[in-house]
């Protein structure tokens, strides 16, 4: 990877110019032609999970050269930790008297080791202070757990896998608790600034522990376990209301510790989900008052969004940030991926400073070590979109293939494919791409059609690629990545899957099924009418879902194939490829 230090704007003066001021006069002098001025630099905050970067004092000495090299402005330190993976949640990785000290900190301040070295080379320090994902405070007292509402019964929460511990966010001992830890590292150590994570709940049904129940009762009358959190309803949109004020409040009450604290002007920000999330209880309308900053995670692949969710000035993360801030001098700072494509780097960053100009930092995430080679990248783009730049246009790419095939890559992202014309096979693969949410990227191979259709494939193997790679036959009503689709897959990891997207830029809905690869599968249309199937055999078929969607009489058959890995040698090879009208 080629790595560039910040650039510097260069001004270029005419001969005649010179001239001019030097009082001189000559007549038919030629000028040099004045270059297209370069963006103001955007700031650069890196995140850093300290667990993955700093083991040792070394560690901490190497990073912080590296980001002074490639232009960090801000380290924004995992202080107390986030997940439960390589350290429980909840454990910390400074010296406290409060919380849990992780296993090989004792001896090793990396908070204290982080700040004097930043500080040194003039790089700012945020603590990044998860909240109420802590295994730590769910073990300390059972009172303090997080329920969810489980076939009617209130249940510890553990997250989606059964390994994640969250804490009740309204119970006044979790609060003072988690309050406390943000006090001692502000009062402790020398850091410019603390953002708060995981302030939210994780899902309707949640919390339902005795207090909050208590609580809530006692405010509108009737027991939350009355509510149908499964459905929409008053009542459960009346729930929700009152735990994101709830929310709100606990950040006011963060703003005024702060304010009794010895520096009272500390820096407060919040790293928040999306908007859709509207389950999870968390609105920074509710809390605008108190923050400085606002960090919306807008991570547009991961969501299962288009790019320009991130940057529009109609609808999408920063558009519903700047609406719900309004009013207040809250500074937005974009929390980007660190794993897209130059093209969509340009794109995003040209979105960015045409609708949002207010916005000077841009921050990025990495949820193991940082390699030197992403902060090299970061830094080379701090100036995009490059003078010229204009969004690539999609188009087939050059494959030999049977007559009538072509080949495209929906959504820039790579891929590609082989024709073997003595097994009559095609081997297809595709990197960092998935069929699903609002547009899809993917490896087409396809051909234009019109009418009824049924078209089988045998999927041969599926080999390199993630456990939700996705391989099969497509019918789409446009080459737009948001476009009406049917397609019957195979994945590698979970099972026979039938997807579709009913409306233009939609959400997607699938039926599934157990099955392995090797299988025989069937897509067809009669009129809108679609249908998908599987078979062991090719001859013998099983029915695994049937969806109608209006679609023009014109559309797009063929292979498709998506893989959110990003394994080089992935393949899927795919025969016995028929199409019959």
């Amino acid at each position: 990877m080629k790595s560039a230090l910040k650039s510097r704007l260069a001004v270029m003066i005419s001969v005649s110019m010179i001239l001019a001021l030097l009082g001189g006069s000559i007549a038919s002098v030629g000028s040099v032609q004045a270059s297209e001025p370069e963006n103001t630099p955007f700031e650069t905050e890196v995140i850093v999970r300290t667990v993955n970067q700093f083991k040792k004092k070394s560690d901490v000495t190497n990073f912080v050269s590296m980001a002074k090299q490639y232009g960090v402005d801000v380290i924004s330190m995992n202080v107390k930790q986030d997940e439960d993976d390589e350290v429980p949640s909840g454990r910390v990785f400074y010296h406290s008297n409060i919380a849990p000290i992780a296993a090989g900190y004792n001896t090793f301040d990396a908070l204290q080791e982080v700040i004097t070295a930043a500080h040194n080379v003039g790089i700012k320090v945020h603590a990044w202070i998860p909240q109420f994902h802590d295994q730590e405070a769910f073990l300390k007292n059972s009172n303090w757990q997080m329920k969810a509402l489980v076939n009617g019964v209130p249940t510890p929460f553990t997250g989606s896998n059964g390994s994640e511990y969250f804490v009740n966010p309204l119970h006044p001992e979790v609060q003072q608790y988690e309050r406390s830890i943000i006090q001692e590292v502000v009062e402790n150590y020398d850091v410019d600034g603390v953002v708060l994570d995981w302030i939210r709940f994780d899902d309707y049904n949640m919390d339902v522990s005795d207090y909050t129940i208590q609580k809530y009762q006692q405010q509108f009358g009737y027991s939350p376990l009355s509510i149908n959190f499964a459905v929409n309803s008053p009542k459960r949109d009346q729930w929700n209301a009152w735990r994101t004020d709830m929310i709100g409040q606990y950040v006011g009450d963060i703003r005024q510790d702060l304010a009794l604290s010895t520096k009272p002007d500390m820096q407060l920000g919040v790293y928040i989900l999306p908007p859709e999330f509207v389950e999870v209880g968390q609105d920074v309308s509710k809390f605008k008052q108190y923050i400085d900053f606002i960090a919306p995670m807008a991570y547009f692949d991961d969501w299962d969004f288009n790019s320009d969710w991130v940057y529009s000035d109609q609808y999408g993360i920063l558009k519903d940030t700047a609406d719900r801030i309004s009013g207040e001098n809250v500074e937005i700072v974009a929390t980007l991926d660190n794993d897209w494509s130059d093209d969509e780097y340009q794109e995003v960053y040209k979105g960015i400073r045409d609708n949002y100009p207010g916005i000077k930092r841009l921050s990025f995430f990495a949820y193991n070590k940082w390699p030197e080679s992403e902060l090299a990248k970061i830094n080379q783009r701090t100036t995009w979109p490059t003078p010229g730049w204009t969004p690539p246009v999609e188009q087939d790419y050059p494959a030999i293939l049977p007559a009538g095939w072509s080949a495209r890559n929906i959504g820039q992202m790579p891929g590609d494919v082989q024709y073997n014309s003595v097994n009559q096979q095609f081997i297809i693969s595709s990197r960092t791409t998935d069929i699903w949410g609002n547009s899809d990227q993917l490896n087409y191979i396809y051909q234009p059609i019109s009418g009824n259709v049924d078209m089988v494939v045998q999927i041969k193997s599926m080999s390199a690629m993630d456990e939700w790679a996705k391989a099969g036959i497509m019918i789409r009503e446009s080459l737009a990545g948001d476009a009406k689709h049917v397609d019957m897959m195979m994945t590698p990891g979970n099972g026979a899957t039938f997807q579709y997207r009913q409306q233009t830029q939609g959400g997607m809905s699938d039926q599934t099924a157990n099955a392995t690869v090797p299988r025989w599968l069937k897509l067809s249309r009669s009129g809108n009418k679609f249908t998908g199937s599987i078979s062991s055999n090719g001859t013998k078929w099983t029915k695994i879902g049937t969806v109608t969607i209006s679609m023009n009489q014109q559309v797009y058959i063929g292979l498709a194939v998506s893989n959110p890995g990003s394994n080089q040698t992935n393949k899927a090879v795919i025969g016995n490829v028929s199409i019959s009208q």
